[in-house]
């Protein structure tokens, strides 16, 4: 009792679909559908040329799966926020309160006998470099070179210690110096 199992058969499947395709009469189908595609109208010969295109556009290209990202959004629960409310009529608040001008801002300085600008400048720890830009746009009046026993020098620093704005004032006239946002000054009267 030799019972053997007969082996199955390997089919290639490749060669078979090679015989099937060989054996299809490519001539005869390609006519066919030429004269099908003949008797359409021209206008929609013109559409499917635009329309399959786009449509194998569409099926291959990927798109985001939207579902996943709706799911994963979670509501949001209402939240109370006190907020602060002035209640009070403006008769109530009465009148607002000015601040008085920063002195803190403006610098003074009396010139004194012997002083020169220079010494004005060491003594109030400014840079020579702004004094040199400041006497290069002086004029013919000399406003700088000849400061006076008693002269008024008011002078705004920035926040990195830079000189904005040096006025000299006497009892005839005061003149301002300005820096420019190119880091020149310009004299004004």
């Amino acid at each position: 009792m030799n019972r053997r199992k007969k082996k199955p058969q390997q089919v290639d499947y490749i060669q078979l679909a090679k015989e099937k395709v060989s054996a299809i009469d490519w001539s005869h189908i390609k006519h066919e559908a030429k004269s099908r595609w003949l008797q359409l109208p021209k206008l929609h010969q013109r559409a499917l040329y635009i329309l399959v295109p786009v449509v194998l556009l569409l099926v291959l290209i990927p798109f985001p799966d939207t579902t996943k990202e709706a799911d994963s959004v979670e509501p949001i629960e209402s939240q109370r926020v006190s907020v602060a409310v002035n209640t009070e009529s403006l008769s109530e608040q009465g009148e607002p309160k000015t601040q008085p001008l920063q002195s803190e801002q403006w610098k003074e300085y009396q010139v004194k006998s012997g002083d020169t600008l220079a010494r004005v400048f060491r003594a109030n720890n400014l840079a020579m470099a702004d004094l040199k830009a400041l006497v290069n746009v002086e004029g013919k009046d000399k406003p700088l070179s000849q400061i006076k026993v008693g002269q008024q020098v008011r002078f705004k620093v920035k926040e990195d210690g830079n000189l904005d704005i040096l006025q000299l004032k006497d009892a005839s006239k005061s003149v301002m110096f300005y820096r420019n946002s190119s880091g020149s000054f310009t004299k004004s009267k």
